[in-house]
């Protein structure tokens, strides 16, 4: 199911809603589908279509405000009647194939900085902005955790071996690794992925440590299972994961297909201190993952600010109807 930038059209009203994704983005299908059926006109698009498959025209106004318009050979929006963005999963600005690469770095410049004429308008809603996505990096996010109340496992940031050593010390536990971005890597051309590994205690002094900084954390040696919790506005969605005995238990993402996923429910200091990190975030939509421990604790180990959801049968329905609620609403 692919919905193009042609749906959503109705009576010739011009679409209030704009979704910047890639073009065979399955997720972006189940909420465009439930737009079409609520005939909420929205208008999809990609970064790769910009400047070579979609048009801006924007012009200062006495007001302050830009004006004009953005669209392809069928459709678009108008800067006026625009009040939701949905910053999806876009794939970067594509160029002419007959320009130099020259050329195309400071196309791309331009590229970028003309689509800030859209995060500049005011009475938008955005899920989420992208500065806010990229603003929203590990070391960010988990001292905003802290800040808003979450717990988060002992965590230590560096690119000196002696660090390490001294780090296990004092945690007086095993400790982890993961990376401080994404999960995705490519080799000689392979895509792999870095999932969360035990840091075994004869390599805490590797000298390959100070070639590039590095994330440790304590780890919760006493899990009991996990818990995904998807943010929409102010709706949470939680579901717990619970990996069998083996790959999957350090890091679920290893092994995804043992999962055991049931519908969970989250004290109420959870529920307020999630809703405070969102807002000291900027964020409107998040993908958290929580540990919980034997005691019942709860420790907050990644927020990603455009993470999946759909593969979950527990709570894509109701997923779909939140995000589709609040494009909808968008900013009044």
């Amino acid at each position: 199911m692919t919905l193009a930038s042609g749906h959503g059209t109705r009576g010739g009203i011009p679409p209030r809603v704009l979704v910047v994704t890639y073009a065979l983005d399955p997720t972006a299908d189940y909420v465009l589908s439930e737009l079409n059926d609520r005939r909420v006109p929205f208008w999809r698009t990609d970064l790769a279509d910009f400047p070579t498959r979609s048009r801006l025209h924007a012009r200062l106004g006495p007001s302050g405000r830009w004006q004009g318009s953005m669209h392809d050979e069928i459709r678009g929006v108008d800067l006026s009647q625009l009040r939701a963005v949905w910053w999806r999963k876009p794939t970067p600005f594509e160029f002419a194939a007959t320009m130099g690469q020259s050329e195309q770095r400071f196309a791309r410049s331009q590229a970028k900085h003309a689509w800030t004429v859209l995060t500049s308008l005011p009475d938008v809603l955005w899920v989420n902005r992208p500065e806010r996505n990229a603003d929203c990096t590990k070391p960010v996010q988990l001292a905003v955790a802290v800040e808003s109340g979450l717990h988060v496992p002992d965590t230590l940031i560096t690119n000196d071996p002696a660090d390490v050593s001294e780090f296990a010390r004092e945690t007086g536990s095993p400790i982890i690794t993961k990376t401080l971005g994404s999960i995705v890597h490519t080799e000689d051309g392979r895509r792999g992925q870095l999932y969360t590994r035990r840091v075994p205690p004869e390599q805490y002094d590797d000298p390959r440590i100070a070639l590039a900084p590095h994330l440790f954390q304590r780890e919760i040696t006493d899990k009991a299972y996990e818990i995904r919790l998807t943010v929409v506005g102010d709706e949470l969605f939680p579901v717990h994961i619970l990996a069998p005995p083996g790959p999957g238990r350090l890091d679920w993402r290893r092994d995804s297909r043992s999962l055991t996923y049931t519908t969970a429910t989250l004290p109420g200091y959870i529920r307020e201190g999630v809703r405070e990190m969102m807002r000291r975030l900027g964020l409107a939509y998040a993908a958290l993952d929580f540990i919980v421990d034997g005691c019942g604790a709860h420790w907050l180990v990644d927020v990603n600010p455009n993470g999946q959801w759909a593969w979950i049968d527990h709570t894509r329905d109701a997923i779909t109807q939140a995000l589709a609620d609040l494009l909808e609403k968008g900013c009044t």
